[in-house]
């Protein structure tokens, strides 16, 4: 890359740095739940407009969701990023949403000089409700990322790491229904619910073990309302995750089995539906994850290994229509687990404004790199064609 767009991108991070930390402050102090975020997106929409983003709001009717483009009106790839801005219930910003809502909004105003240069666009989408309704699955379902050439995004960590994948995720709600009677009057009357679904737990538990790479597992949140009554409806409730496709389509006929052998034996009956809406895992794209981490351990001095990340994501779905990747900027805090209050509470120390700063920087100077290298470009496109082929 010029060595002298390089220092424009890094010096625009540099002036917006207070503003980002205090966006970062508002979020974690205004803390929203999914389908909730009203303060947080305007906050963002508030930043990127003054700084030239023409802003859609309500983007594809999801509430809270909006796309900001700064476009140069000239032929050029475009840049995609995403934000995230919703907290969990009672524990607040444990997640680091704070962080990714802000270092993207940095990164994205700091490709403006990249973009003014050398055409092109960059598009950031605000993208709510991660944690509980799944929105990026919505608009890969809109075919809204189709306009990106690449989609660049952070998650901040305990420390550094790249993923090369997430889980894929997938769970399953089971319906058992049989007939109500008197336990000790008529028992023989009853078909017993809570029974095929005992049967079906022990089975599913049984065969998961058959299955590598598989992890599956379950509660039953509805077993009946007293022991004198034969339970008539239950519910068992199964979930998995795995790093491939095939463990989860796995699971998938294992609970188809287990239902109907766990129903066999007594007449019951039941019915299998989605729990929660299911992710497939990340395929990163490792062209563009070897230019961020080459830029990230420059510009930090530190090492980002590969490895996998550990959970299940929205933006895996988004990975299988544009080269994608999800960058882990440490926070400095090596095994403290996202999602506790101690990890909510280092995105607010000077380590988390160091994330927050060399996100920006690195997100920023890998969409530079994207735009202005063809061959790059290139390398990028032939290999997430190929990672559909061998999926």
């Amino acid at each position: 890359m010029d060595p002298v767009l390089k220092q424009k991108i890094l010096s625009s991070v540099d002036h917006q740095l207070t503003e980002l930390i205090n966006i970062k402050r508002f979020i974690f102090e205004h803390p929203e739940i999914g389908g909730e975020e009203e303060k947080s997106s305007a906050r963002l929409i508030e930043y990127l407009r003054a700084q030239g983003f023409a802003i859609t709001e309500n983007f594809c009717d999801i509430p809270w969701c909006f796309k900001a483009v700064f476009d140069s009106g000239r032929p050029g790839p475009a840049i995609g990023l995403t934000a995230e801005y919703d907290a969990l219930p009672e524990i607040g910003h444990a997640c680091g949403h704070n962080i990714i809502a802000a270092a993207p909004a940095g990164a994205a105003v700091a490709l403006k000089l990249a973009v003014q240069e050398h055409g092109g666009k960059v598009i950031l989408f605000g993208t709510p409700a991660e944690e509980n309704l799944d929105r990026k699955i919505d608009l890969v379902k809109a075919d809204a990322f189709a306009e990106m050439d690449v989609c660049l995004n952070m998650h901040p960590y305990g420390s550094n790491m790249m993923p090369l994948s997430s889980t894929a995720f997938k769970s399953w709600k089971v319906d058992f229904y049989g007939r109500a009677a008197h336990a000790a009057i008529h028992p023989e009357e009853g078909i017993n619910a809570l029974d095929s679904a005992v049967d079906f737990y022990q089975m599913v538990n049984q065969a998961k073990l058959q299955v590598e790479g598989l992890n599956l597992y379950g509660i039953i949140p509805e077993g009946g309302v007293k022991y004198s009554i034969i339970p008539d409806h239950t519910v068992v409730k199964f979930a998995a995750r795995a790093y491939r496709p095939a463990p989860i389509e796995a699971a998938e006929s294992i609970v188809q089995w287990a239902a109907e052998a766990a129903c066999a034996g007594n007449g019951a009956r039941f019915v299998v539906s989605e729990d929660e809406a299911a992710n497939l895992p990340l395929n990163t794209n490792q062209a563009l994850a070897d230019t961020f981490v080459a830029y990230f351990e420059e510009l930090s001095g530190e090492t980002m290994p590969y490895g996998n990340f550990p959970a299940s994501l929205d933006l895996g779905d988004v990975s299988w229509r544009v080269p994608t990747i999800m960058a882990c900027v440490g926070l400095g805090c090596p095994g403290t687990d996202l999602h506790t209050p101690e990890f909510r509470e280092a995105t607010m120390t000077p380590s988390g404004d160091r994330a927050l700063e060399l996100a920006a920087k690195t997100l920023a100077l890998t969409g530079a790199a994207v735009l202005t290298d063809p061959a790059l470009l290139q390398a990028i496109r032939r290999e997430f064609v190929k990672s559909l082929k061998v999926s």
